[in-house]
């Protein structure tokens, strides 16, 4: 099973963070938005997409990216998230929805809490300092295990 995560860690570095605590507990390759092509795409099985949460909305490039997806590259796709509010349902709906749009089957979504000190929140020194933290990398990791058994489910019941 191969994995690649693409990414847009831009600010703080959190959700770098993220995608290589996942990638010690699975085989991820880890990769910047601007590296990659969606021809890329087809030399792995999973495809996760993160970044912060700007304005309530992943990094445009990651929207972008996901806008322009076509039905050759792999189906199976997670989304991650590392925002200052922590609101994974509300934070990583809309890129789910997309993708859904796009006939990818979305296999998990994660979210955590992260320092942030965008905008107004520079004027009071930031808030979530610490984050992500030690818990957040193990569950980053717990959750990378999952969308790997829900891989192998998946296929395993298209063998049979």
């Amino acid at each position: 099973m191969k994995i690649l995560v693409i990414i847009s860690s831009t600010h703080m570095g959190n959700t770098r963070k993220i995608a290589e605590a996942m990638a010690k507990n699975a085989p991820v390759t880890i990769a910047e938005i601007d590296s990659v092509s969606e021809h890329d795409l087809r030399d792995y099985d999973i495809v996760g997409l993160g970044s912060g949460i700007y304005f309530g909305k992943h990094d445009a490039k990651i929207i972008d990216f996901a806008e322009n997806l076509s039905d050759t590259s792999t189906p199976y796709m997670f989304v991650f998230s590392t925002s200052g509010t922590g609101n994974l349902d509300k934070n990583n709906k809309p890129l789910i929805d997309l993708l859904k749009s796009k006939n990818k089957i979305v296999l998990g979504s994660f979210g955590c809490k992260a320092f942030d000190k965008f905008g107004p929140f520079k004027l009071v020194g930031g808030i979530n300092k610490g984050r992500p933290n030690e818990n957040d990398y193990k569950q980053a990791r717990m959750f990378i295990e999952s969308v790997m058994q829900k891989y192998k489910d998946l296929n395993t019941k298209t063998v049979k």
